[in-house]
C-alpha cells in the first residue's frame, strides 16, 4: 500500500519546557510524586534517577560493539542475547552528527539501517548498501518546520515514521537515539503509543544538563518517573551503561549528565540466555 504523508503542523516556534514535556507522561506507573517530593530530599531523588540508571539489572552474554571503538563517540553497544537476524534485522538510527560508523557497521552485518537527522543539511538519499537516510528528527509531535536556535527542522514521532517505513508489523531490533536533550520530549509518546512493546533494545544518551539536578528536584524526579514509564512497565532491564567520556573531560565539575544507557527487551531473550 502506497504512503501518503498526512498534514502536520507548520511553523511551530521553539519548544516547551522540559516540566511541560516531562508533565505529559501517562500516569499508570503509581508513584506519587508529591509524597516523594515532600519525604526525599533532593539528595535523595538524585539517588533514586543515579541508581536507576546505572544499576545493571540484566547480564549480557554476548555483547558486541558497532561503530567506533569502546570509549569513542558514534558506537554503540549491542547485546546479542535477543535475535539479531542478519537476514532480517532492522535499525533506527537518531542522531548521526556525520559519524556513520555505528550504522555502517549494523549494515554491514546485515541489518537495514533507517538513519536520521536533520541537523546536518543532508537531502534524503541511500547512502549505502542497506542504510537509508532521512532529513528528520525524532520528536514527540510531527511538524514540518520546528523553529530552534533559528533552523528550520522537520520532525515526526516513532509511531509515524514506523508507518511510513511500512514496519508496522514488525519488530525493530534496534532503536539508537543521541538527540541532544530531546529525548526528555519523546518519553510520553513512547509509553503512550506502545511501540516500545516491539523493540529488542533500545540505546540512548540521557543528557541531565538541563534538567539541573542539583537545583530543582522535582525536574529530577520526572525524568526518574518517565524512564520507570517507559521500561519497567514495557519489560525492560538496564544491561549497560557508561558516561560519555568526553564530555565527562570537557566538564568534570559535572559528573554524570551524559551517560550512555543500554535496555533489553526481555520479552526477546532467548531461554537459554536468561540470565539476571
Amino acid at each position: 500500500m502506497e504512503w501518503h504523508e498526512p498534514a502536520v503542523k507548520p511553523n511551530v516556534m521553539g519548544m516547551t519546557s522540559l516540566r511541560q514535556a516531562l508533565n505529559q507522561l501517562p500516569n499508570s506507573y503509581q508513584l506519587d510524586l508529591d509524597d516523594l517530593l515532600n519525604i526525599l530530599t533532593t539528595d535523595q531523588i538524585i539517588g533514586l534517577l543515579m541508581n536507576y540508571t546505572t544499576k545493571i539489572t540484566y547480564r549480557c552474554r554476548t555483547e558486541r560493539r558497532f561503530g567506533n571503538p569502546v570509549h569513542e563517540d558514534g558506537g554503540w553497544n549491542v547485546c546479542m542475547d535477543v535475535d539479531i537476524n542478519p537476514s532480517d534485522c532492522i535499525v533506527y538510527s537518531f542522531g548521526i552528527a556525520n559519524d556513520w560508523s555505528f550504522d555502517e557497521d549494523m549494515a554491514n552485518y546485515g541489518c537495514n539501517v533507517y538513519s536520521f537527522d536533520p541537523s546536518i543539511g543532508l537531502d534524503d538519499h541511500k547512502h549505502a548498501d542497506r542504510v537509508w537516510f532521512y532529513n528528520m528528527g525524532l520528536y514527540d509531535d510531527n511538524i514540518d518546520d520546528l523553529v530552534a536556535s533559528t533552523r528550520h527542522w522537520k520532525v515526526r514521532t516513532l509511531s509515524w515514521i514506523r508507518k511510513m517505513l511500512h514496519h508496522e508489523n514488525k519488530n525493530i531490533d534496534v532503536l539508537k537515539f543521541d538527540i541532544e536533550t530531546t529525548e526528555h520530549r519523546i518519553f510520553h509518546q513512547l509509553i503512550s503509543s506502545g511501540i516500545l512493546r516491539d523493540i529488542k533494545l533500545v540505546a540512548f544518551e540521557l543528557h541531565l544538563s538541563p534538567v539541573n539536578i542539583y537545583e530543582h528536584k522535582e525536574d529530577t524526579l520526572h525524568v526518574y518517573r518517565a524512564l520507570k514509564e517507559a521500561f519497567e512497565l514495557n519489560g525492560f532491564k538496564l544491561w549497560d551503561w557508561h558516561e560519555n567520556e568526553e564530555m565527562a573531560k570537557e566538564y568534570p565539575d559535572r559528573k554524570l549528565n551524559w551517560n550512555e544507557l543500554y535496555w533489553i527487551n526481555t520479552r526477546f531473550i532467548q531461554p537459554w540466555n536468561h540470565t539476571l
